[in-house]
């Protein structure tokens, strides 16, 4: 019983039924069939993980880009998408990469997956995630 208490909290977070045990089962047979489903739920976990982390990751490169977007806008309103859109230029974009690893590692650092309450009149900052 005392792991089924322990699984329930992982597969609650992933959406999935929990394991419900009333009382301790009085044979190895009746702990089967139980046994049986919480294999099939595990084996749904994988997919389950992946589909979250892709959600989630989703979630934080589109906040990142809007952030990133948002700065150059505001510090040039003539900026253009069109070089986003399009990608980097292949015969550039090694040495341009290079240029930019600082400053990417310097905003991925303030990203927060619980954020801080906003100060007062602050409404610079990358999105907190």
């Amino acid at each position: 019983m005392r792991w089924a208490g322990e699984v329930n909290p992982s597969l609650d977070a992933l959406g999935l039924s929990p394991i419900r045990v009333a009382e301790p089962p009085p044979s190895l047979g009746v702990v089967l069939p139980v046994l049986d489903s919480t294999a099939e739920r595990l084996r749904h976990l994988e997919s389950a993980i992946l589909d979250r982390l892709e959600t989630e990751g989703r979630a934080v490169a589109r906040g990142m880009a809007e952030y990133i977007l948002t700065c150059f806008g505001s510090h040039d309103p003539a900026f253009l998408l069109t070089p986003v859109l399009v990608g980097p230029v292949r015969a550039t974009a090694a040495a341009a990469q290079e240029g930019v690893q600082e400053a990417a590692n310097m905003v991925a650092s303030r990203v927060r997956r619980h954020p801080r309450p906003a100060r007062r009149g602050d409404s610079s900052g990358p999105p907190e995630q």
